[in-house]
């Protein structure tokens, strides 16, 4: 279960920058934050840095930076090896090992004195012997011979202490953290003895965070977390409440004072298990198949048990969305809003021949659900529904529209007057179908008016848990930039060209048709230097500009075929031409992408958004207007971009 979460960990670089650092550092940020991952440090110890080390807290360095991590933990406080160190005393696990594998010795009185200071030639000889080093093999005397190999493997890199000074928590933070890229005895990079990859000078520790995660656990809505985290995601997005509500799946690492909090739900009746139905390791509901991370989740959906195909259950998700725990009964009762985005129709034989009509919805939650409606029920794409899933199955219903406007304050805790919950769901929809989550930080400082909003729920608090947006964010379009006009009036030309008699058709006055279709276009497509540099000076008129690109792509194309078909020559032939499909070249990301249309969008040049429908066909295409940008931040709305 833990080596499917590793891409999880990667995000708690942002918020803990300790997963992958640079080797050749020395920064005391990124040398504390790695004891602290690694279990070195406390949180409450690197907040102190410049207390003085002591030889318990050195001894309990040395293993976190050791093969011996982990066996530390199990061994607990049991026993003691010195008449100073007894079994309660916090270092003496780590006083043991560090004993034992000789990288630190007692006295001959046989105590350790565990809350003596550390000075930096003491340090030195514990590193290089965790290295691997014959410390009594060196050129050279005590002192001297020590802290001169030190120096030469880049140990004592960015510390200041000398000879006979005591060292800080800090220092000892950066003299291991520079253990971890130093030669040992065996010419190896000590960081790859432990298992840790290092690639072009960069050591990844995510391995190490993945260990120290604990879960995952499902909260009864008393559970408490074993410490206060200084970092909190919930389904993946960085938070700031760690509240657990009742079915919160949830995992964490104390070492890092992380929490992964996930509310993500899968609810409807099973439609298959696999890969049998005793022994089940994957379940289908809703029309997505998902894995089971626990052997509680397969007990419950087991044959052996009453479960599998046929049931109603819900499913509690956690990280890559894996089944965590299942509910059935009354506690499967769920709720889902969404936008339709297809609707299909099948012949099914079971019970006899009928037809199966399914709804594929993406919801609030961004999960998109299939579900099994009444084949007399009619639900277009772009609709919004209710999904109701308790024990007697799946419903579907229409949603009326309920709106609200306001602004959403900068820190993404309300909508205006209008508190947002802590796991509020916001789902950015467009009248294809299209849809996409939004974080409350992408809005922060956005201006919703009640047109923006097509639907929001309030939980118990008063707070709006879900909000339905109407096309708000501009996410929901691909940007790129159109290849030259010049083109759009080439092809324009040669399709007038009468290729049957090698030749094209002349007017009177001599003149080719391919000509003056040509000259048509020109006429009201400006040159792509032209139109470019006079849109960024504002020459070009806006009579100008509206009469090319007002029009929606169906009603130009429908006001231009009236005209093509009540022209005749020449002029019909560039109305007919501008009404049918087309092949738009253009870049995006990059790239170079080619749209195939049924119809010609009413755009030029330059920069261009397109929005898609559901399917993955090309709805509509407008053209980006230059615009003059004096900040940047989350709020950048599509309406700035292009007139709808």
């Amino acid at each position: 279960m833990k080596k499917r979460i590793l891409s999880l960990l990667l995000a708690v670089s942002i918020a803990c920058s300790m997963l992958v650092v640079p080797a050749n550092a020395a920064a005391s940020n990124a040398a504390v934050q790695t004891a602290v991952t690694l279990g070195g440090l406390t949180s409450e110890q690197a907040s102190a840095l410049s207390t003085a080390l002591t030889r318990g807290q050195l001894a309990k360095l040395l293993v976190t930076f050791s093969a011996y991590r982990e066996s530390a933990a199990t061994q607990g406080n049991t026993g003691t090896l010195f008449t100073d160190v007894d079994s309660g005393n916090e270092y003496a696990p780590y006083i043991r090992i560090a004993v034992q594998q000789g990288w630190l010795s007692g006295y001959t009185d046989g105590s350790f004195r565990p809350d003596n200071g550390v000075t930096l030639e003491e340090a030195c000889t514990a590193a290089l012997k965790l290295l691997g080093y014959d410390v009594t093999t060196l050129s050279g005397s005590f002192p001297a011979a020590q802290l001169n190999k030190a120096g030469s493997l880049g140990l004592r890199a960015g510390l200041s202490a000398v000879q006979g000074q005591g060292l800080t928590l800090e220092d000892a933070a950066v003299l291991f953290y520079n253990a971890l890229t130093a030669s040992t005895a065996e010419n190896q990079t000590y960081a790859a003895t432990l298992g840790f990859t290092v690639t072009d000078g960069r050591i990844d520790l995510s391995s190490v965070l993945l260990s120290s995660v604990e879960g995952p656990f499902v909260a009864d809505g008393t559970t408490q977390l074993p410490f206060a985290p200084a970092a909190v995601y919930r389904n993946d997005t960085v938070a700031t409440d760690a509240a657990l509500n009742a079915y919160d799946v949830y995992y964490y690492s104390a070492s890092a004072r992380t929490v992964w909090i996930y509310s993500r739900k899968a609810a409807g009746r099973i439609t298959a298990v696999s890969p049998s139905a005793s022994a089940p390791t994957s379940v289908t509901v809703a029309g997505t198949s998902y894995t089971l991370a626990s052997s509680a989740a397969a007990s419950v959906l087991s044959a052996f048990n009453g479960g599998g195909v046929g049931q109603v259950v819900t499913l509690l998700l956690g990280m890559n969305n894996e089944a965590v725990a299942v509910l059935t009964g009354e506690e499967a009762d769920s709720v889902f809003y969404g936008v339709v985005q297809t609707s299909s129709r099948s012949l099914t034989e079971e019970n006899g021949a009928d037809v199966l009509q399914s709804v594929q919805v993406a919801c609030t939650d961004g999960v998109t659900r299939t579900v099994n409606v009444d084949k007399s029920l009619n639900f277009p794409t772009g609709w919004l529904v209710k999904i109701t899933v308790n024990a007697d199955g799946e419903n579907v219903e229409t949603l009326s529209g309920q709106s609200v406007s306001g602004t959403i304050r900068a820190d993404g805790t309300a909508l205006g007057d209008a508190a947002l919950a802590s796991d509020v769901e916001i789902l950015d929809t467009t009248a294809e179908g299209l849809a996409g989550t939004v974080s409350p930080g992408r809005l922060s400082g956005v201006t919703l008016s009640a047109s923006d909003v097509r639907y929001y729920t309030v939980d118990g608090n008063g707070a709006i848990d879900r909000l339905i947006l109407n096309d708000a964010t501009g996410d929901l379009w691909t940007y790129g930039v159109l290849d030259d006009v010049t083109n759009l009036i080439s092809t324009a030309a040669s399709s007038t060209t009468n290729t049957g008699s090698g030749s094209s058709t002349s007017n009177t006055t001599g003149s080719s048709a391919s000509d003056l279709v040509a000259g048509a276009v020109e006429s009201v497509m400006p040159s792509t230097s032209t139109l470019l540099y006079g849109l960024v000076d504002g020459s070009i008129g806006s009579t100008l500009w509206e009469s090319v690109t007002s029009s929606t792509a169906s009603l130009a194309s429908y006001l231009l075929k009236i005209g093509a078909n009540s022209t005749t020559g020449v002029v019909s032939s560039v109305l007919d031409y501008l009404s049918s499909g087309a092949n738009y070249v253009c870049y995006v990301n990059g790239e170079q992408t080619t749209y195939k249309t049924s119809v010609k969008y009413p755009v030029l040049a330059g920069g261009i958004s397109v929005r898609k429908t559901a399917s993955g066909s090309v709805g509509t295409m407008a053209q980006l207007l230059p615009v003059t940008v004096d900040q940047l931040g989350a709020g950048l709305r599509a309406e700035r971009l292009h007139p709808l």
